[in-house]
């Protein structure tokens, strides 16, 4: 009899070295997920960057242009249009670089927050079926024991 309850919680703990590892195995699957995902947001915020570089040499073009016409305006109706034009421009510019940026912030927060939601979520669930798991095996074990015993 002592032999037979060995016997079951060896194989218990068999079991529960063999659902530790699983753990182990799912924590490396989901840090490699948040490095790819941190990849990712990398490569997102550097095209933002690059966007970014874009609109502003386009914004200095345009000062350029806007500084051959101010030399060039004889009359002054000419340098009001230019710098209702310029004006114009800039503000259009800046409000669509701080929508971009801002946007491009609050989706790397949303998809960081999901992510790290779903990690809980699949942490939580495992350690629970394991637990079933484990409170199940230890009912069996105690069945066929007492169904047996003399």
């Amino acid at each position: 009899m002592a032999a037979f309850f060995a016997a079951g919680f060896l194989a218990a703990a068999a079991g529960l070295a063999a659902g530790f590892f699983a753990a182990f195995l799912a924590a490396a699957f989901f840090a490699g997920a948040f490095l790819a995902a941190a990849f990712f947001a990398g490569a997102f915020l550097a095209a933002a960057f690059l966007a970014g570089a874009f609109f502003a040499a386009a914004f200095f073009a345009g000062a350029f242009l806007a500084a051959a016409f101010f030399a060039g305006a004889f009359f002054a109706a000419a340098f009001l249009a230019g710098a209702a034009f310029f004006a114009a421009t800039f503000l259009a510019g800046a409000f669509l670089a701080a929508t971009f940026f801002a946007a491009t912030f609050l989706a790397g927060a949303f998809f960081a927050a999901t992510f790290f939601a779903g990690a809980f979520l699949a942490a939580a669930t495992f350690f629970a079926g394991a637990f079933f798991a484990a409170a199940f095996l230890a009912g069996a074990f105690f069945a066929v024991a007492i169904s047996i015993s003399p």
